[in-house]
């Protein structure tokens, strides 16, 4: 291990030294004697390892291990052995990732570590219409090695309020195509398989979980209505986290679910999907939940997803995906749907979904 300091600015005052990595935070460290700054200013110049640090400052091994752990834990510090694995032209390619990757990297895990993650991964696409035409951009961006794309649709006049992915000639032509020759002409790293399929069941996603092997699903289908309840029971039967968007008029909703920690769809006892296969429940305000349901699933739904809608869900999307993929941080709508307000400055709100131990869907999990 080679410590290597990350970007960070110091300034002394009087005995105190003051460091700022990311304004958000800073660190004041008393150094009377200077020992601290002058192992910064090795640190900075990297290509060190702890031993050597210590015969430069002359420095008991311990102490200066000491020192090194508290920086890290501070997230300033990556190991120098652990960067440059990535050869010049990726790293030019994903010049911008590194540079947000940097702020999470520890002696454990660099920001090369991170964006080989991602190189290395797998996301199975489900539709590639509103929510994930907006999502597989940010996905490529980001450098996910490989994407299976699914749809059954072709290229509609309506689909361009939101849909980016298309183009006006593309009109009449299969949908996930022209998606995958979206991805390979944007990035021609990216191994892309298009299936040009819908989904009828639970049992037709576990085959398909079976035959691709995804790291992490992007669900973005909503027709049938049951199909939240398909996709959650194959990806929890194969232990796959999956990650889901949506609107229902001025609400939009981005939610996931990790299979053995989170709540899963299946234990949400009032759910809007499937309001005719729940009976009221006890609770007033959850049968008047599951009745005004009811009223709303009766009449014909449309899609109200404008561009901006659907530009935030995606990347709010591509964002809870970017965390299953790399760990750069826990997930964050496992089990806890983001609702947003599009009728109220889009403001955002959080609710927990209790965990079911009697779920026939992840119960055992």
């Amino acid at each position: 291990m080679r410590p290597r300091l990350k970007n960070v600015a110091w300034q002394r005052v009087g005995d105190d030294l003051h460091l700022v990595y990311d304004l958000r935070d800073r660190l004041i460290v008393t150094d009377p004697g200077g020992q601290v700054e002058k192992l910064l200013a090795l640190l900075r110049e990297g290509g060190r390892t702890v031993s050597e640090l210590a015969g430069d400052l002359a420095l008991p091994v311990q102490d200066v291990l000491g020192a090194i752990e508290a920086l890290d834990a501070e997230r300033l510090l990556e190991d120098g052995d652990r960067l440059g694995i990535l050869d010049a032209a990726e790293a030019e390619r994903h010049f911008s990732n590194l540079a947000f990757f940097e702020s999470f990297g520890t002696l454990t895990r660099s920001r090369e570590d991170l964006q080989r993650r991602m190189r290395e991964s797998h996301v199975l696409v489900l539709g590639t219409g509103g929510l994930n035409s907006n999502t597989i951009p940010h996905l490529s961006g980001l450098g996910v090695g490989r994407m299976t794309l699914v749809d059954r649709d072709t290229v509609d006049v309506r689909n361009f309020a939101r849909q980016y992915l298309y183009r006006w000639e593309d009109l009449g032509a299969r949908k996930v195509e022209r998606a995958a020759e979206w991805v390979h002409a944007f990035d021609p790293a990216i191994k892309v398989q298009a299936i040009d399929t819908g989904i009828e069941s639970a049992e037709q996603l576990a085959e398909l979980l079976d035959e691709t092997r995804p790291d992490v699903v992007a669900s973005g289908i909503d027709q049938p209505k049951e199909v939240d309840l398909w996709v959650n029971a194959a990806c929890v039967g194969h232990g796959v986290p999956f990650v889901r968007g949506g609107i229902t008029v001025t609400k939009g909703i981005v939610w996931s679910v990790a299979p053995g920690e989170s709540a899963c769809r299946a234990c949400v006892p009032a759910d809007p999907t499937r309001p005719e296969g729940h009976a009221d429940p006890d609770e007033p305000a959850l049968s008047a939940e599951i009745a005004a349901a009811r009223l709303f699933y009766s009449r014909p739904q449309p899609n109200r997803g404008i561009g901006p809608v659907a530009g935030l869900l995606g990347a709010l999307g591509a964002f809870e995906v970017l965390r299953y993929l790399t760990g750069f941080e826990p997930p964050a709508y496992a089990g806890r749907p983001l609702t947003i307000d599009f009728a109220g400055a889009c403001a955002m709100s959080q609710v927990e979904w209790s965990r079911n131990p009697e779920c026939a869907t992840c119960g055992r999990s």
